[in-house]
């Protein structure tokens, strides 16, 4: 299985939901995807969904990314699914402090750990894209948001 989480040149073009003034509801994708990507996305929906106290928010983050599904805890971003043509991939987000301790925790997926050796700092946060590629993969995204969950939880 190779792992790809470096998007492809023009990866973002296939964007399921492209009309900044159409809002797709927030179980769309569900009836929109083909079969395999549509049960990776319930997936990790669902599995996002289940940690305390997140919410969920379809958004439109601008001309690249398009319509995401935005997922938060008390204000703070977790991670992002985007509904591809085809396919379905996410994005989470790590400070600094929470990259040292992610990367040093044992039993970290390799899918986790190449995503955030290719993830792009800006500003404080380093941006960690993945494609879902099974349902493997899916666990393991599932997996490091929970932890940047429990991250944010914890007393500061």
């Amino acid at each position: 299985m190779a792992l790809l989480t470096k998007h492809p040149d023009g990866y973002w073009a296939s964007t399921l939901y492209q009309d900044p003034r159409k809002r797709p509801k927030s179980d769309q994708p569900l009836r929109d995807l083909p079969p395999r990507a549509s049960t990776r996305f319930k997936k990790a929906r669902e599995g996002l969904r289940a940690l305390k106290h997140v919410t969920e928010q379809v958004v439109f983050l601008g001309t690249t990314w398009k319509w995401v599904w935005m997922y938060e805890v008390g204000g703070r971003k977790l991670a992002y699914l985007h509904p591809m043509e085809t396919s379905i991939s996410g994005t989470f987000v790590l400070t600094e402090a929470e990259e040292r301790e992610l990367v040093t925790s044992d039993g970290l997926p390799r899918a986790i750990k190449q995503a955030v050796r290719d993830g792009a700092v800006a500003g404080s946060l380093k941006w960690c894209w993945m494609e879902f590629a099974d349902l493997e993969t899916v666990d393991a995204f599932v997996f490091v948001v929970a932890q940047k969950h429990h991250f944010l939880a914890r007393p500061e």
